[in-house]
């Protein structure tokens, strides 16, 4: 990218804000993409980049850091990125004992809390949940599986937010098992 800064309308913004979440939840280590003079490289888990890669890295524009609110700066700059357990799903699965049971994602997908738009999730936190429960949907090439408590129980925390992407055995809720 040119010396000068690029301004970014707020649409741009969340765009990048969403392909950061997007990498994030994917086995990804970086991502780099080229816009004409735009040149943005987003990289996660403290992983290695190639060469010309870390040097577009190292001089991202301040807009990006300043107006992306919902990632962490490291993961919008890029030039120092966040350690892997930064990502929500790393962070569920890594939490200590307390005594709940994670229901995982049986899939790759898009994640859904309700069975339509408009209608009420699946569960809340709170809701008591038995092995049959549905307690959400995992979308995959147009494909929607639904997704089972698989125990009996108590919602304790919803782990992933509706319509996210969600990789494989990701934590989805904690149940504290009755």
């Amino acid at each position: 990218m040119a010396e000068q800064d690029v301004p970014l309308s707020e649409d741009e913004v969340r765009q990048i804000s969403r392909l950061i979440e997007t990498l994030n939840a994917s086995t990804f280590d970086y991502l780099q993409l080229e816009f004409g003079d735009l040149k943005l490289t987003l990289a996660k888990g403290g992983q290695g980049l190639a060469p010309a890669a870390a040097a577009v890295a190292s001089a991202p524009p301040p807009a990006i850091v300043s107006s992306v609110a919902a990632a962490p700066p490291a993961a919008a700059a890029g030039s120092s990125p966040a350690p892997a357990t930064a990502t929500p799903a790393a962070a569920a699965a890594a939490r200590p004992d307390d005594g709940t049971v994670a229901i995982v994602s049986p899939m790759i997908g898009r994640f859904y809390s309700q069975s339509e738009p408009g209608a009420a999730p699946y569960v809340s936190i709170g809701s008591t949940v038995g092995p049959e429960s549905t307690v959400g949907l995992v979308e995959a090439m147009k494909m929607f599986n639904a997704v089972h408590a698989g125990l009996a129980g108590v919602i304790t925390e919803i782990c992933v937010q509706d319509a996210a992407l969600v990789e494989y055995g990701q934590v989805l809720f904690r149940v504290r098992a009755s």
